[in-house]
């Protein structure tokens, strides 16, 4: 059942983006995303065997992905920027429709009319959060390298588990995280295979683009190529300690001491929610980590709070007794929930979380605001890891020790 919070939160929506004036021209999505534009010049470059890492491709924008990604883009240039992107856009929206809906049935809903239009209702619902507007805004990749790791956590395993993971790392290596979090559910095979696809991706790379090697040799250990870690969008541990401590070597220590802390904590998490089969929270918390561990992490590639927000009111709906009494407190579960979750939307203003309907409170607004709030996403990704690890600590302590006889 949709609930009612739900519908108001699309509505808004719906409101928002079809009036232009909201947010006016430049930051409204009914344009050639600057961020597609990059992968639409690189895919060009190539097709006419042109390197891709010498140089700005588009305005001051330099290509940063692996190799493979170039490669891919290829496909890309087959048509106008214009009718490339719209397509773009659409398999975008429809990949985040499909991790919702994979989320909805590997936690047991069943997948009916009513199951697709709450999936549908919702991944227009997330364009109130800013990872999910700007990833639309910029023309991003995070949706489908989102749905490729779905792959690996949300269909019944089998001998193809872990290739989504593999080409997802292929295309842009923060995926590659997912690799350490099958160890963490000591899915040996799952990880080999993740990994050998990552390699071949590599190889492919090399036979196929011209300068790969520079991206291999050079380009992938040159940070500012994305962006100098100090500033407030690269929302990471290490963007957090960088502006904190600076570029000290204090700074790297806090850095490097606090990923291992949460790798830690990530550990405890996943296998808490592997015990009780929970693998859509499992890509989910994977997802947040990553993109606290990673060197650099822009806001939009917190794409992961998505099916983290579908699995936290499942576990609501779910915590209700399964009577009629219960039922109707699920419902009631469902409805606070969803309805907090408007609040935080909307009336919280949250920078980096939230995308309101104030153009000031947008990400671009948000970028020259001061200590705590230029480090929301990463204190609000910490805090959320460290939720689960606790939970599981808890769960872990309550637990009796098997009698001996």
């Amino acid at each position: 059942m949709l609930t009612l919070a739900l519908i108001a939160v699309v509505s808004l929506v719906a409101y928002r983006e079809t009036r232009p004036v909201v947010f006016g021209r430049a930051l409204d999505l009914y344009k050639v995303p600057t961020d597609f534009m990059v992968y639409f010049r690189a895919g060009e470059a190539l097709a006419h065997h042109g390197n891709i890492y010498d140089g700005a491709l588009y305005g001051p924008l330099p290509f940063t992905y692996p190799p493979f990604a170039g490669t891919l883009f290829r496909g890309l240039a087959v048509a106008p920027a214009e009718m490339s992107a719209t397509f773009w856009q659409l398999a975008c929206i429809g990949a985040l429709v499909c991790v919702i809906l994979g989320t909805l049935v590997r936690r047991g809903y069943r997948l009916d009319a009513g199951t697709v239009a709450l999936g549908s209702a919702a991944a227009l619902a997330a364009l109130a959060l800013s990872p999910v507007r700007d990833s639309f805004f910029y023309g991003q990749i995070n949706m489908l390298l989102m749905l490729l790791v779905s792959l690996d956590f949300l269909r019944t395993r089998d001998r193809f588990t872990g290739i989504g993971v593999g080409i997802a790392a292929g295309l842009k290596l923060t995926p590659a995280f997912f690799i350490l979090v099958f160890l963490m559910q000591r899915r040996w095979r799952d990880a080999a295979t993740a990994t050998v696809t990552f390699v071949v991706t590599v190889v492919v790379g090399l036979l196929t683009v011209p300068d790969a090697m520079r991206f291999w040799t050079s380009a992938i250990f040159d940070s500012t190529r994305i962006g100098s870690d100090t500033i407030s969008a690269s929302q990471s541990l290490k963007g957090f300690t960088e502006r904190t401590f600076g570029e000290t070597t204090l700074g790297t220590a806090v850095w490097l001491l606090a990923c291992a802390v949460v790798v830690i904590l990530l550990y405890a998490a996943v296998r808490w929610a592997t015990r009780h089969d929970n693998q859509p929270l499992v890509m989910a918390l994977g997802g947040i980590t990553a993109c606290l561990v990673s060197p650099f992490s822009w806001h939009h590639h917190w794409v992961w709070l998505v099916p983290l927000v579908v699995c936290l009111v499942d576990l609501g709906v779910r915590s209700a007794p399964s009577s009629t009494g219960g039922r109707i407190r699920s419902w009631a579960v469902a409805q606070a929930t969803t309805a907090v979750g408007v609040l935080v939307v909307y009336v919280a203003m949250i920078p980096f979380v939230s995308h309101q309907i104030s153009v000031h409170w947008s990400f671009i607004g948000q970028q020259h605001m001061s200590a705590p709030m230029d480090n929301m996403w990463v204190l609000w990704g910490f805090l959320i890891v460290t939720a689960f690890a606790v939970t599981a600590l808890v769960e872990w302590r309550r637990t009796p020790l098997p009698c001996r006889r």
